[in-house]
């Protein structure tokens, strides 16, 4: 115990990321199979929300991976620090509307550059909202909740400690862009794998932004992941006379990201929006100055 401890503590991205592919990939499948073996008729699918008793496991493994690594280092304290980051305020809530109106206006002009009128996409909102409404509300727990915890709440703020913001956002990009891999690669995301990796590393970078920006709001990173996550399977299931003319819906909505993620970066001058002001690492983790990490760990063992 005394050794594993001392790894955790010297290495404990390294050990955050073992932990998550072990929860996601390895273990999830055993505790799905077992849970058919125990409950027969155990199942259920919410694929609009990309949502079914085969992933839950999986898409928290993340998260689950990020608590234990959180207690471990800064005990219950810790925990507490970083979950305070959520609350609303009113500095935080034009992020929250950020979060929730930018993925809605890219996924709008993308079908409208691909020649859907603006009206028609607006009545098509106007009459499913509620059903748009409970996607979004699906994707919180199968992505916001699942992930945000795990890839910006302790991944990237871990990363900041030795690399510069756009080089921690792009490691944090290859871990996740890898534990994702058997999802595309079986077909169980049912995307190709090319546009996807181009648009994950601009959904990336402004994740990081949106979370330096909003000083390390983990609301904010969760409505955004959630609410991004739905256009696409809201609008692809009604929005399906789509001329793809004068340009095709699906690479505008690619290229629309990356120019969004490279004008942050370049009015940013690759910082992101981070600063230590805006998100002090000691803070976030509660990290006292006169208490080392290791001590953290007496109030949780």
């Amino acid at each position: 115990m005394v050794i594993i401890g001392h790894f955790v503590n010297k290495y404990p991205i390294i050990v955050f990321v073992l932990l998550t592919f072990f929860i996601s990939h390895i273990l999830n499948p055993i505790v799905v199979e077992l849970l058919h073996v125990l409950f027969h008729n155990f199942s259920f699918n919410f694929p609009e929300a990309q949502l079914n008793e085969r992933s839950i496991i999986n898409q928290y493994g993340g998260t689950i991976g990020a608590l234990v690594i959180t207690l471990r280092l800064y005990g219950v304290h810790g925990l507490k620090s970083m979950l305070q980051s959520c609350s609303v305020t009113s500095q935080t809530s034009s992020w929250l509307m950020t979060a929730v109106l930018l993925p809605l206006i890219m996924i709008l002009l993308s079908y409208y550059f691909a020649g859907v009128s603006m009206g028609a996409l607006l009545t098509i909102l106007q009459h499913n909202f509620l059903f748009y409404l409970l996607i979004t509300a699906g994707f919180i727990v199968s992505a916001g909740f699942a992930e945000e915890f795990g890839w910006r709440g302790f991944l990237l703020p871990q990363l900041l400690k030795t690399q510069k913001p756009l080089i921690a956002t792009l490691i944090a990009f290859a871990i996740l862009s890898i534990w994702h891999f058997p999802a595309l690669l079986t077909g169980w995301k049912n995307e190709p794998v090319w546009p996807w990796l181009i648009l994950s590393l601009a959904i990336t970078i402004i994740h990081s932004w949106l979370f330096f920006k909003s000083k390390g709001n983990l609301l904010v990173v969760i409505l955004f992941h959630a609410c991004f996550d739905a256009q696409y399977s809201f609008f692809s299931k009604f929005a399906t006379n789509v001329s793809n003319v004068p340009f095709h819906q699906g690479w505008t909505y690619i290229i629309l990201y990356c120019l969004l993620s490279l004008v942050i970066v370049a009015t940013t001058k690759g910082t992101l929006g981070y600063n230590k002001e805006n998100v002090n690492l000691r803070t976030y983790f509660g990290e006292d100055e006169h208490k080392r990490p290791t001590q953290a760990i007496k109030h949780v063992l």
